[in-house]
Formats: C-alpha cells, sequence, structure tokens
C-alpha cells in the first residue's frame, strides 16, 4: 500500500491511473515527497481508499486528497509455455503487430523484465497467426 495525493475530482475508489512523472510545479511543491515521492513513472496505480485530508495544489484545480493506492492485477499476452496460475515469471512481451492488441502486448504499468505472478489464465489470443495466453498479473516487487 502506498500513500500519495491525486486531485480532488480524482479522488475515488477503484479509479485506476498511470503516473507518467511530475509537472513543473511540483518540483518545488513542500509536499512532492509524499505527493510523487512514493510513485514510479509508467506503473499503473488503483485508489483503494479515499482519507478526509486535503492540500492545496496548481496542478489540480486547486486541491488534493490523501489516497492509499496498490498495483492492481493486469492483463497481458504471454507465451503460452509459461502461462501456469501462480507462477512467476519475467516478463517477456510478445511480438504482435495488430493495433487493435497493443494494450494487451504492452499495457501501460508493466515493463519488459518485470517479476510477475500469474494470478489467473484468460483465454487464448491469436496474433499474426500465433496462439497466446492472455493472463491477469500483479507485479512483484524487489
Amino acid at each position: 500500500m502506498v500513500i500519495t495525493l491525486v486531485g480532488e475530482k480524482l479522488a475515488k475508489p477503484g479509479l485506476e491511473f498511470v503516473y507518467y512523472g511530475p509537472g513543473e510545479p511540483c518540483k518545488t511543491c513542500k509536499l512532492a515527497r509524499v505527493c510523487i515521492g512514493n510513485l514510479e513513472p509508467g506503473r499503473r496505480y488503483k485508489i483503494v481508499r479515499v482519507r478526509n485530508i486535503e492540500h492545496p495544489c496548481p496542478l489540480h484545480e486547486g486541491k488534493v486528497r490523501v489516497v492509499e493506492v496498490v498495483e492492481p492485477a493486469i492483463d497481458v499476452l504471454i507465451d503460452p509455455r509459461y502461462a501456469i496460475a501462480g507462477s512467476k515469471i519475467k516478463l517477456t512481451f510478445v511480438e504482435c503487430e495488430e493495433p487493435d492488441k497493443t494494450e494487451l502486448v504492452r499495457p501501460e504499468g508493466l515493463f519488459e523484465g518485470d517479476m510477475v505472478k500469474i494470478l489467473e489464465i484468460l483465454g487464448d489470443i491469436e496474433c499474426n497467426g500465433k496462439k497466446y495466453k492472455l493472463v491477469r498479473v500483479m507485479r512483484e516487487k524487489e
């Protein structure tokens, strides 16, 4: 569980977001350490709890709220040889040139080389004439 700050209008349990890095005003903000210091650029986060604490913010229409976030499970295509529920693997993205499958091939929030745990096998998907497994994974923190 990570504590961070998000814009008041976005502070809703269940909302997912990808952190892309700090905005210009963040670099001199006294709350930057708790706001963005706990987040990793390019990672996806899910709000699990909104606390009743708010702070002024020049980026988020005036206010941010304190929230608790986790990295959510993410669906990704993998080589079927490695699709074993409960196993931990080093993530290798598959080759697929079909634009409609980009979010499953290289989902935001995961990086090639991440250690992930396969939570569930969701089915088969074909791409470029090859069959891959669609799995739901959770990143294993180091």
